[in-house]
């Protein structure tokens, strides 16, 4: 699709997403409020609900106090705890076989175990696999109530639209897009996140800026989105440098939490943009964490949006006061996009992926083309010529 027509499906679908009614999970923030997760089981009339995790989280010990309450409420439950970072349908499938009998689903974990469990939430209500729910507004039938339960802070996927499943034969990302695959509970519950690597806080963290940024410059954004977004980037750059010199510091746990909530309700109603068309076509086709992908890709892109979007930068760094306050808003939205290199520096990103070879650009450039071109609603569009050279600096280095 050409840029004239992109622009076009994109100016003819803005309409309709902003008439589209998406629902808000009735949330609750603090410590230790993952012990909820029975009482809410109990208040909506639960038998047996699914707990979905990963084998890590489940080994090590932070599913206890979870499932402690679900069975102090007297619901009857069980746990799946093979979901894999990326899940595939695979994954998906043999998660809903686990489901049988259930009639709610709990998620505890990072954004691959909540796709996983809207994905089976989905499928297990209307009677079909999530293969045939990929795509847009196609779940018919309201989802099983799911209770989402976020062990990272980054994807915002408790109270977002869509769940993200690799397909193993295309090694490509699908997405399922509805607003019924919203959360009806999400549990922000900081010490379920306090044992997180460092890289691991890193990476999710600056997932959750990639929302909020992609958001702000998206042509979708509006007043609520604007407000969603700046509330996460704030956070995100006031607190993710502490938390990193102090893992335990639940304050900043909680308001890295909150960020990737913010960012997720902003991105769910605005879309998202480049970063992640060519992220989820890297990550699908080389195996690199999602929230990595992203973060190597959000300095590069944010700064060829400069020329448009110089204003909307120029707003962020008026509130993170960058620079001096006379100063244009050009070198405000400079100082901006090159604190987006330094914080990536500070977090130790790399600048290249290592397993992307150069041979492999032409055929990364068409997948995120395709599905960012005519449905993403970015600022400005890659020429070909452009989003080679992007790919040049980020893809690995030829051995000489």
């Amino acid at each position: 699709m050409n840029t004239t027509m992109s622009k076009l499906s994109v100016a003819v679908r803005k309409p309709v997403i902003k008439i589209v009614s998406k629902p808000t999970p009735v949330t609750y923030i603090g410590p230790g409020r993952a012990k909820e997760a029975g009482r809410l089981l109990k208040m909506l009339g639960a038998k047996k609900a699914l707990v979905i995790t990963d084998s890590f989280l489940h080994q090590s010990g932070l599913l206890d106090g979870v499932e402690e309450s679900i069975r102090n409420a007297g619901v009857e439950h069980s746990v799946y705890d093979g979901v894999q970072p990326d899940p595939t349908f695979a994954i998906v499938a043999e998660a809903k076989k686990a489901c049988s009998g259930c009639d709610a689903v709990v998620a505890v974990g990072g954004g691959s175990v909540m796709d996983t469990a809207k994905a089976v939430a989905a499928a297990v209500a209307n009677h079909t696999s999530a293969e045939a729910l990929a795509g847009m507004l196609k779940v018919r039938r309201r989802p099983l109530p799911l209770i989402a339960v976020p062990t990272t802070a980054g994807t915002g996927s408790e109270t977002t639209v869509a769940a993200i499943i690799s397909d193993s034969a295309t090694h490509s990302k699908k997405q399922l897009l509805d607003p019924k695959l919203v959360p009806m509970f999400a549990i922000l519950d900081p010490e379920l996140t306090v044992g997180l690597p460092k890289h691991t806080t890193a990476h999710t963290a600056l997932d959750a800026l990639t929302h909020a940024l992609e958001a702000y410059v998206a042509g979708y954004a509006d007043e609520e989105t604007d407000r969603q977004a700046r509330i996460a980037v704030r956070l995100i750059f006031q607190y993710l440098p502490k938390v990193q010199e102090n893992p335990a510091d639940l304050e900043g746990r909680e308001a890295l939490l909150t960020a990737s909530f913010f960012a997720g309700m902003a991105f769910t109603r605005t879309y998202v943009g480049y970063v992640h068309a060519f992220a989820h076509t890297i990550g699908g086709k080389f195996g690199v964490p999602h929230g990595l992908a992203n973060a190597v890709l959000l300095p590069h892109i944010m700064r060829y949006y400069l020329p448009v979007s110089y204003k909307r930068f120029a707003e962020l760094g008026r509130m993170l006061k960058l620079g001096m306050p006379g100063d244009s808003d050009q070198i405000k939205a400079t100082r901006f996009v090159k604190l987006l290199y330094k914080l990536n520096r500070q977090m130790g990103i790399p600048t290249r992926f290592e397993k992307f070879p150069a041979s492999a650009i032409e055929e990364v450039i068409d997948m995120a083309f395709q599905e960012c071109h005519g449905t993403y609603p970015v600022p400005r569009y890659f020429t070909r010529e452009h989003a080679r050279k992007l790919m040049e600096a980020v893809c690995a280095k030829e051995e000489a």
